[in-house]
Protein backbone atom coordinates (compact mmCIF):
# COMPACT_ATOMS: atom_id res chain seq x y z
CA UNK A 1 0.00 0.00 0.00
CA UNK A 2 0.72 3.66 -0.45
CA UNK A 3 3.12 5.31 1.99
CA UNK A 4 1.50 8.85 3.44
CA UNK A 5 2.90 11.41 6.25
CA UNK A 6 2.70 12.23 9.76
CA UNK A 7 0.18 14.97 10.96
CA UNK A 8 0.14 16.81 14.21
CA UNK A 9 -0.20 14.29 17.18
CA UNK A 10 1.22 11.62 15.18
CA UNK A 11 -2.07 10.96 12.91
CA UNK A 12 -1.17 9.31 9.61
CA UNK A 13 -2.52 10.34 6.50
CA UNK A 14 -2.01 8.92 3.08
CA UNK A 15 0.39 11.19 0.86
CA UNK A 16 -0.54 12.48 -2.14
CA UNK A 17 1.77 12.12 -4.78
CA UNK A 18 0.08 13.92 -7.72
CA UNK A 19 1.31 16.85 -6.10
CA UNK A 20 4.65 16.30 -5.73
CA UNK A 21 6.38 18.52 -8.35
CA UNK A 22 8.81 15.80 -9.39
CA UNK A 23 5.73 13.21 -9.83
CA UNK A 24 4.16 16.64 -11.79
CA UNK A 25 8.05 16.60 -14.02
CA UNK A 26 7.63 13.11 -15.03
CA UNK A 27 4.11 13.46 -15.91
CA UNK A 28 4.74 16.38 -18.08
CA UNK A 29 7.92 15.48 -19.87
CA UNK A 30 8.21 11.52 -19.77
CA UNK A 31 6.46 10.93 -22.65
CA UNK A 32 8.63 13.07 -24.94
CA UNK A 33 11.65 11.70 -23.05
CA UNK A 34 10.54 8.56 -24.76
CA UNK A 35 9.79 9.41 -27.89
CA UNK A 36 13.46 11.05 -28.60
CA UNK A 37 15.26 8.57 -26.86
CA UNK A 38 16.66 6.76 -29.59
CA UNK A 39 17.70 10.06 -31.46
CA UNK A 40 19.31 12.29 -28.55
CA UNK A 41 20.28 9.73 -25.77
CA UNK A 42 21.08 6.19 -26.96
CA UNK A 43 24.39 7.02 -28.00
CA UNK A 44 25.29 8.20 -24.64
CA UNK A 45 22.90 6.17 -21.91
CA UNK A 46 22.97 2.61 -24.08
CA UNK A 47 19.58 1.08 -26.03
CA UNK A 48 16.62 1.55 -24.72
CA UNK A 49 15.85 -0.64 -21.70
CA UNK A 50 11.87 -1.49 -21.40
CA UNK A 51 12.08 -1.85 -17.99
CA UNK A 52 12.55 2.31 -17.69
CA UNK A 53 8.76 2.72 -19.49
CA UNK A 54 7.61 0.17 -16.88
CA UNK A 55 8.78 1.30 -13.61
CA UNK A 56 7.86 5.30 -14.86
CA UNK A 57 4.22 3.87 -16.06
CA UNK A 58 3.51 2.17 -12.55
CA UNK A 59 5.26 5.27 -10.88
CA UNK A 60 2.56 7.20 -12.23
CA UNK A 61 0.03 5.39 -11.45
CA UNK A 62 1.40 5.35 -7.34
CA UNK A 63 -0.95 6.24 -5.01
CA UNK A 64 -3.91 6.69 -6.94
CA UNK A 65 -7.05 5.43 -5.84
CA UNK A 66 -8.33 4.74 -9.62
CA UNK A 67 -5.48 2.47 -9.68
CA UNK A 68 -7.19 -0.13 -6.59
CA UNK A 69 -7.39 0.62 -2.76
CA UNK A 70 -7.74 -1.30 0.13
CA UNK A 71 -10.78 -0.21 2.38
CA UNK A 72 -10.00 0.35 5.82
CA UNK A 73 -12.45 0.94 8.63
CA UNK A 74 -12.50 1.40 12.55
CA UNK A 75 -14.56 -1.33 14.47
CA UNK A 76 -15.18 0.70 17.28
CA UNK A 77 -16.27 4.38 15.69
CA UNK A 78 -17.15 3.77 11.62
CA UNK A 79 -14.09 5.60 10.63
CA UNK A 80 -13.70 4.60 7.48
CA UNK A 81 -11.04 5.45 4.28
CA UNK A 82 -9.36 4.13 1.57
CA UNK A 83 -5.50 3.51 0.98
CA UNK A 84 -4.33 3.42 -2.25
CA UNK A 85 -1.67 0.84 -3.39
CA UNK A 86 1.78 1.65 -3.81
CA UNK A 87 4.06 1.02 -7.54
CA UNK A 88 6.70 -1.10 -5.24
CA UNK A 89 9.27 -0.09 -7.81
CA UNK A 90 12.99 0.66 -7.12
CA UNK A 91 15.24 3.61 -7.67
CA UNK A 92 12.54 5.97 -8.98
CA UNK A 93 9.83 6.28 -7.02
CA UNK A 94 11.22 7.69 -3.34
CA UNK A 95 8.62 6.27 -1.29
CA UNK A 96 8.41 2.61 -2.38
CA UNK A 97 12.29 2.95 -3.00
CA UNK A 98 12.49 3.99 1.04
CA UNK A 99 10.34 1.66 2.33
CA UNK A 100 11.87 -1.26 0.35
CA UNK A 101 15.38 -0.27 1.78
CA UNK A 102 14.37 0.29 5.14
CA UNK A 103 12.67 -3.35 4.97
CA UNK A 104 16.01 -4.73 3.37
CA UNK A 105 18.10 -2.55 5.61
CA UNK A 106 16.08 -4.65 8.97
CA UNK A 107 16.45 -8.29 7.44
CA UNK A 108 19.81 -7.85 7.09
CA UNK A 109 20.69 -6.52 10.49
CA UNK A 110 18.70 -9.59 12.49
CA UNK A 111 19.09 -12.38 10.11
CA UNK A 112 22.63 -11.88 8.19
CA UNK A 113 25.43 -9.88 10.56
CA UNK A 114 26.93 -11.35 13.14
CA UNK A 115 27.27 -9.17 16.53
CA UNK A 116 31.38 -8.56 15.91
CA UNK A 117 32.74 -5.38 15.08
CA UNK A 118 32.46 -4.15 11.68
CA UNK A 119 33.64 -1.77 9.04
CA UNK A 120 32.11 0.10 6.16
CA UNK A 121 34.48 -0.16 2.60
CA UNK A 122 33.81 2.46 -0.04
CA UNK A 123 35.55 1.17 -3.35
CA UNK A 124 35.38 3.34 -6.63
CA UNK A 125 37.27 3.30 -10.07
CA UNK A 126 38.65 5.80 -12.53
CA UNK A 127 36.20 8.01 -14.99
CA UNK A 128 37.87 6.60 -17.23
CA UNK A 129 36.92 3.37 -16.99
CA UNK A 130 33.23 3.95 -15.71
CA UNK A 131 31.70 4.01 -18.97
CA UNK A 132 32.01 0.23 -19.57
CA UNK A 133 29.42 -0.67 -16.63
CA UNK A 134 27.14 1.51 -18.25
CA UNK A 135 27.08 -0.23 -21.38
CA UNK A 136 27.18 -3.92 -20.10
CA UNK A 137 25.55 -3.60 -16.58
CA UNK A 138 25.98 -7.61 -16.16
CA UNK A 139 29.58 -6.00 -14.99
CA UNK A 140 27.92 -4.42 -11.89
CA UNK A 141 27.61 -7.89 -10.15
CA UNK A 142 31.58 -8.83 -11.25
CA UNK A 143 32.80 -5.68 -9.92
CA UNK A 144 31.18 -6.37 -6.50
CA UNK A 145 32.96 -9.52 -6.68
CA UNK A 146 35.89 -8.32 -7.42
CA UNK A 147 35.79 -6.37 -4.18
CA UNK A 148 34.98 -9.30 -2.20
CA UNK A 149 37.99 -11.17 -3.53
CA UNK A 150 40.25 -7.99 -2.44
CA UNK A 151 38.64 -7.94 0.57
CA UNK A 152 39.08 -11.37 1.59
CA UNK A 153 42.82 -12.24 0.04
CA UNK A 154 44.16 -8.93 2.47
CA UNK A 155 42.12 -10.63 5.51
CA UNK A 156 43.74 -14.27 4.97
CA UNK A 157 46.97 -12.85 4.56
CA UNK A 158 46.53 -10.51 8.03
CA UNK A 159 45.27 -13.67 9.74
CA UNK A 160 47.27 -16.00 8.38
CA UNK A 161 45.20 -18.70 8.16
CA UNK A 162 44.03 -19.26 3.99
CA UNK A 163 40.89 -20.97 5.21
CA UNK A 164 39.52 -18.05 7.23
CA UNK A 165 36.64 -15.70 5.29
CA UNK A 166 35.11 -12.45 6.44
CA UNK A 167 32.25 -11.59 6.35
CA UNK A 168 30.48 -9.36 3.55
CA UNK A 169 27.73 -7.47 2.74
CA UNK A 170 28.21 -5.42 -0.55
CA UNK A 171 25.84 -2.75 -2.74
CA UNK A 172 26.17 -1.66 -5.86
CA UNK A 173 25.89 1.98 -6.30
CA UNK A 174 25.95 3.50 -9.76
CA UNK A 175 25.34 6.95 -8.95
CA UNK A 176 27.50 10.09 -7.62
CA UNK A 177 26.14 13.25 -5.74
CA UNK A 178 24.99 14.81 -9.28
CA UNK A 179 22.96 12.01 -10.30
CA UNK A 180 25.57 11.06 -12.74
CA UNK A 181 26.77 7.82 -13.67
CA UNK A 182 29.26 6.29 -10.87
CA UNK A 183 29.57 2.93 -10.38
CA UNK A 184 31.45 1.90 -7.50
CA UNK A 185 31.10 -0.51 -4.20
CA UNK A 186 29.91 0.06 -1.07
CA UNK A 187 30.49 -3.52 1.47
CA UNK A 188 30.02 -3.87 5.08
CA UNK A 189 32.60 -5.94 6.46
CA UNK A 190 33.41 -7.98 9.67
CA UNK A 191 36.45 -6.51 11.02
CA UNK A 192 37.66 -10.54 11.23
CA UNK A 193 37.87 -13.10 9.72
CA UNK A 194 35.79 -16.83 10.67
CA UNK A 195 37.34 -19.85 10.76
CA UNK A 196 35.69 -23.17 9.29
CA UNK A 197 34.84 -23.96 12.96
CA UNK A 198 33.48 -21.03 13.57
CA UNK A 199 35.37 -18.96 15.77
CA UNK A 200 35.74 -15.31 15.06
CA UNK A 201 39.35 -14.15 15.02
CA UNK A 202 38.93 -10.40 15.31
CA UNK A 203 41.92 -8.19 13.02
CA UNK A 204 43.47 -4.54 13.79
CA UNK A 205 42.41 -1.89 11.25
CA UNK A 206 44.80 -2.45 8.51
CA UNK A 207 46.25 -0.33 6.13
CA UNK A 208 45.09 0.78 3.22
CA UNK A 209 47.34 0.30 0.50
CA UNK A 210 46.99 -3.34 0.32
CA UNK A 211 43.62 -3.28 -0.67
CA UNK A 212 43.87 -0.36 -2.96
CA UNK A 213 46.42 -2.30 -4.79
CA UNK A 214 44.66 -5.47 -4.73
CA UNK A 215 41.67 -3.71 -5.94
CA UNK A 216 43.14 -2.03 -8.41
CA UNK A 217 44.63 -5.47 -9.72
CA UNK A 218 41.16 -7.20 -9.68
CA UNK A 219 39.31 -4.18 -11.70
CA UNK A 220 41.87 -3.76 -14.26
CA UNK A 221 42.13 -7.85 -14.31
CA UNK A 222 38.20 -8.15 -14.80
CA UNK A 223 37.98 -5.51 -17.72
CA UNK A 224 41.10 -7.01 -19.74
CA UNK A 225 39.45 -10.27 -19.43
CA UNK A 226 35.89 -8.52 -21.18
CA UNK A 227 38.15 -7.18 -23.82
CA UNK A 228 37.12 -3.78 -22.85
CA UNK A 229 40.74 -2.59 -22.42
CA UNK A 230 43.87 -2.88 -23.42
CA UNK A 231 47.63 -3.24 -21.65
CA UNK A 232 48.39 0.06 -23.72
CA UNK A 233 45.58 1.64 -21.67
CA UNK A 234 46.99 -0.07 -18.07
CA UNK A 235 50.20 1.11 -18.47
CA UNK A 236 48.55 4.24 -18.77
CA UNK A 237 46.23 4.96 -15.84
CA UNK A 238 49.31 3.58 -13.71
CA UNK A 239 51.37 6.38 -14.43
CA UNK A 240 48.94 8.61 -13.68
CA UNK A 241 49.44 10.72 -10.68
CA UNK A 242 46.05 10.03 -9.04
CA UNK A 243 44.78 6.83 -10.62
CA UNK A 244 41.11 7.57 -9.79
CA UNK A 245 41.12 4.27 -7.55
CA UNK A 246 40.15 4.64 -4.20
CA UNK A 247 39.21 2.92 -0.59
CA UNK A 248 37.73 3.93 2.24
CA UNK A 249 37.21 2.24 5.57
CA UNK A 250 36.81 5.53 8.29
CA UNK A 251 33.75 4.29 8.95
CA UNK A 252 33.75 1.53 11.98
CA UNK A 253 30.97 -0.26 14.10
CA UNK A 254 30.92 -1.77 17.62
CA UNK A 255 30.16 -5.06 18.11
CA UNK A 256 26.21 -5.25 18.74
CA UNK A 257 25.53 -2.62 16.86
CA UNK A 258 22.44 -3.93 15.08
CA UNK A 259 20.82 -0.17 14.49
CA UNK A 260 24.09 0.74 13.16
CA UNK A 261 24.51 -2.00 10.57
CA UNK A 262 20.78 -1.21 9.81
CA UNK A 263 21.24 2.33 9.00
CA UNK A 264 24.09 1.89 7.03
CA UNK A 265 22.94 -0.71 4.81
CA UNK A 266 19.83 1.99 4.48
CA UNK A 267 22.59 4.35 3.68
CA UNK A 268 23.48 1.83 0.86
CA UNK A 269 20.50 1.38 -0.61
CA UNK A 270 19.03 4.76 -0.66
CA UNK A 271 17.15 6.29 -3.39
CA UNK A 272 19.78 7.90 -6.62
CA UNK A 273 17.95 11.14 -6.41
CA UNK A 274 16.58 12.90 -3.32
CA UNK A 275 13.75 15.15 -3.66
CA UNK A 276 14.69 17.48 -1.28
CA UNK A 277 17.72 18.04 -3.41
CA UNK A 278 15.99 19.77 -5.70
CA UNK A 279 15.68 23.34 -5.45
CA UNK A 280 14.33 26.83 -7.38
CA UNK A 281 17.07 29.33 -8.49
CA UNK A 282 15.97 32.54 -6.73
CA UNK A 283 17.81 35.52 -5.40
CA UNK A 284 20.47 34.92 -3.06
CA UNK A 285 21.38 31.78 -1.74
CA UNK A 286 18.80 28.95 -2.57
CA UNK A 287 17.65 26.75 -0.22
CA UNK A 288 17.00 22.69 0.24
CA UNK A 289 13.33 21.38 0.15
CA UNK A 290 12.14 23.27 -2.78
CA UNK A 291 11.37 22.63 -6.16
CA UNK A 292 10.87 24.57 -9.40
CA UNK A 293 10.68 23.93 -13.41
CA UNK A 294 11.47 27.08 -14.26
CA UNK A 295 9.85 29.38 -17.61
CA UNK A 296 12.60 28.16 -18.98
CA UNK A 297 12.18 24.88 -18.56
CA UNK A 298 15.52 24.10 -16.15
CA UNK A 299 15.84 21.77 -13.26
CA UNK A 300 18.50 22.23 -10.58
CA UNK A 301 19.74 19.75 -8.18
CA UNK A 302 21.81 20.70 -5.40
CA UNK A 303 24.13 18.49 -3.45
CA UNK A 304 26.08 18.96 0.11
CA UNK A 305 29.75 20.24 0.43
CA UNK A 306 29.93 19.29 3.88
CA UNK A 307 30.39 15.98 4.30
CA UNK A 308 30.87 16.54 8.27
CA UNK A 309 27.73 13.71 10.00
CA UNK A 310 27.51 11.53 7.11
CA UNK A 311 29.06 8.50 5.91
CA UNK A 312 31.74 8.88 2.72
CA UNK A 313 30.61 8.94 -0.04
CA UNK A 314 32.69 8.87 -3.40
CA UNK A 315 32.78 12.85 -4.92
CA UNK A 316 33.25 13.96 -1.36
CA UNK A 317 36.68 14.99 -2.49
CA UNK A 318 36.44 16.26 -6.04
CA UNK A 319 33.89 18.32 -4.28
CA UNK A 320 35.08 19.69 -1.30
CA UNK A 321 39.30 19.93 -3.03
CA UNK A 322 37.80 20.95 -6.83
CA UNK A 323 35.83 23.95 -8.08
CA UNK A 324 33.17 24.78 -5.85
CA UNK A 325 30.36 22.95 -7.70
CA UNK A 326 27.43 21.33 -5.62
CA UNK A 327 24.66 21.79 -8.24
CA UNK A 328 23.72 21.08 -11.65
CA UNK A 329 21.34 22.72 -14.04
CA UNK A 330 19.44 20.48 -16.58
CA UNK A 331 17.21 20.37 -19.13
CA UNK A 332 13.89 18.37 -17.97
CA UNK A 333 14.38 15.58 -20.69
CA UNK A 334 18.27 15.45 -19.61
CA UNK A 335 17.85 15.06 -15.86
CA UNK A 336 14.82 12.53 -16.55
CA UNK A 337 17.81 10.57 -18.65
CA UNK A 338 20.03 11.19 -15.98
CA UNK A 339 17.63 9.46 -13.41
CA UNK A 340 16.26 6.81 -15.22
CA UNK A 341 20.08 5.44 -15.88
CA UNK A 342 19.97 4.07 -12.42
CA UNK A 343 16.80 1.71 -12.99
CA UNK A 344 18.25 -1.81 -12.62
CA UNK A 345 17.17 -4.49 -15.05
CA UNK A 346 14.63 -7.23 -13.52
CA UNK A 347 16.39 -9.53 -11.65
CA UNK A 348 19.34 -6.98 -10.99
CA UNK A 349 20.60 -7.48 -7.39
CA UNK A 350 21.84 -4.60 -5.65
CA UNK A 351 22.92 -6.27 -2.39
CA UNK A 352 24.80 -9.15 -2.52
CA UNK A 353 26.65 -11.53 0.10
CA UNK A 354 29.47 -12.75 0.61
CA UNK A 355 31.99 -15.12 2.73
CA UNK A 356 30.93 -15.80 6.34
CA UNK A 357 27.04 -14.18 4.98
CA UNK A 358 26.95 -15.35 1.76
CA UNK A 359 23.23 -17.12 0.89
CA UNK A 360 25.19 -21.02 0.95
CA UNK A 361 27.05 -20.46 4.24
CA UNK A 362 23.94 -19.09 6.07
CA UNK A 363 21.92 -22.27 4.83
CA UNK A 364 24.13 -24.48 6.18
CA UNK A 365 24.18 -22.60 9.42
CA UNK A 366 20.67 -23.11 9.67
CA UNK A 367 21.02 -26.53 9.40
CA UNK A 368 22.70 -26.69 12.52
CA UNK A 369 20.87 -26.96 15.56
CA UNK A 370 20.68 -23.70 18.00
CA UNK A 371 23.82 -24.66 20.59
CA UNK A 372 26.46 -25.09 17.52
CA UNK A 373 25.73 -20.96 16.75
CA UNK A 374 27.63 -20.45 20.10
CA UNK A 375 30.96 -18.77 19.96
CA UNK A 376 30.36 -17.79 16.36
CA UNK A 377 29.22 -14.31 17.02
CA UNK A 378 26.29 -14.64 15.46
CA UNK A 379 23.13 -13.94 17.55
CA UNK A 380 20.66 -16.79 18.23
CA UNK A 381 17.49 -15.43 17.04
CA UNK A 382 14.29 -16.28 19.01
CA UNK A 383 11.78 -18.65 16.46
CA UNK A 384 9.65 -15.45 16.30
CA UNK A 385 12.38 -12.67 15.53
CA UNK A 386 12.99 -15.19 12.44
CA UNK A 387 9.74 -16.03 11.22
CA UNK A 388 8.83 -11.98 11.53
CA UNK A 389 8.48 -9.77 8.31
CA UNK A 390 7.86 -6.05 9.26
CA UNK A 391 4.65 -5.32 7.17
CA UNK A 392 3.42 -2.45 5.88
CA UNK A 393 2.18 -0.56 8.65
CA UNK A 394 5.30 -1.72 10.62
CA UNK A 395 7.38 0.53 7.95
CA UNK A 396 5.45 3.21 7.96
CA UNK A 397 4.86 4.02 11.53
CA UNK A 398 8.96 3.11 11.99
CA UNK A 399 9.95 6.12 9.08
CA UNK A 400 7.17 8.59 9.98
CA UNK A 401 6.34 8.22 13.59
CA UNK A 402 2.58 7.44 13.03
CA UNK A 403 0.89 4.46 12.84
CA UNK A 404 -1.37 4.12 9.51
CA UNK A 405 -3.57 1.22 11.14
CA UNK A 406 -5.00 3.69 14.53
CA UNK A 407 -8.00 5.68 13.85
CA UNK A 408 -7.51 8.97 13.74
CA UNK A 409 -10.66 10.00 15.18
CA UNK A 410 -10.84 7.49 18.58
CA UNK A 411 -7.18 5.45 18.39
CA UNK A 412 -8.39 2.40 18.02
CA UNK A 413 -6.93 -0.08 15.82
CA UNK A 414 -7.91 0.06 12.03
CA UNK A 415 -8.90 -2.98 10.19
CA UNK A 416 -8.71 -3.77 6.71
CA UNK A 417 -11.83 -5.10 5.04
CA UNK A 418 -12.07 -5.05 1.71
CA UNK A 419 -9.35 -5.12 -1.40
CA UNK A 420 -10.73 -2.96 -4.43
CA UNK A 421 -8.06 -4.41 -7.47
CA UNK A 422 -6.78 -2.08 -10.63
CA UNK A 423 -8.62 -4.65 -12.86
CA UNK A 424 -11.87 -3.76 -11.37
CA UNK A 425 -12.32 -0.35 -12.76
CA UNK A 426 -15.61 -0.36 -13.23
CA UNK A 427 -16.45 -0.79 -9.60
CA UNK A 428 -13.34 1.42 -8.41
CA UNK A 429 -15.22 4.58 -10.67
CA UNK A 430 -18.48 3.76 -9.09
CA UNK A 431 -17.31 3.79 -5.41
CA UNK A 432 -15.32 6.81 -5.84
CA UNK A 433 -17.94 8.77 -7.90
CA UNK A 434 -20.02 7.41 -4.47
CA UNK A 435 -17.76 8.86 -2.48
CA UNK A 436 -17.13 12.31 -3.84
CA UNK A 437 -13.43 11.15 -4.53
CA UNK A 438 -13.45 11.06 -8.68
CA UNK A 439 -11.65 13.78 -10.08
CA UNK A 440 -12.08 13.95 -13.97
CA UNK A 441 -8.23 14.30 -15.69
CA UNK A 442 -7.42 18.49 -15.84
CA UNK A 443 -5.49 19.33 -18.98
CA UNK A 444 -1.94 19.39 -18.78
CA UNK A 445 -0.62 23.03 -18.46
CA UNK A 446 1.79 23.72 -21.49
CA UNK A 447 5.83 22.72 -20.39
CA UNK A 448 6.81 25.77 -20.08
CA UNK A 449 4.13 26.63 -17.19
CA UNK A 450 5.56 26.81 -13.52
CA UNK A 451 5.76 24.37 -10.75
CA UNK A 452 6.36 25.79 -7.25
CA UNK A 453 6.56 24.13 -4.00
CA UNK A 454 7.94 25.37 -0.63
CA UNK A 455 8.92 22.34 1.79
Amino acid sequence: MCCGAKEAGGVYRPRHPQESPFYQLVERFYPKFEAVYEERYQERYGFWRPIIGTVVRKFLECGDLKHGFARVRCPKCGEEFFVPFSCRGRCFCPSCHEKRALEKAGWVAEHVCAEVPHRQFVFTIPKRLRIYFRFERRLLGELCRAAARTVTTVYRAASGRPDAVPGMVGAIQTFGQLIHWHPHIHALLTEGVFLPDGTFLPLPKLATEPFLKLWEQEVFALLLAEGKITEELVANIRSWKHSGFSVDQSVRLEGGDQAGIQRLIQYFLRCPFSQARMIRPRPGRATAGQVEVTDAGKVIYKTEHNAVGRFPEPGDGELLAGPSRNFQVFEPLDFLAEVTQHIPDPGEHLIRYYGWYSNKTRGQRAQRPPAAAAGTGMAVRSPWAREARKGWAALIKQVYEADPLCCPRCGAELKIIAFIERHQTDVIEKILRHCGLWDEPSVRAPPSAKISVTG
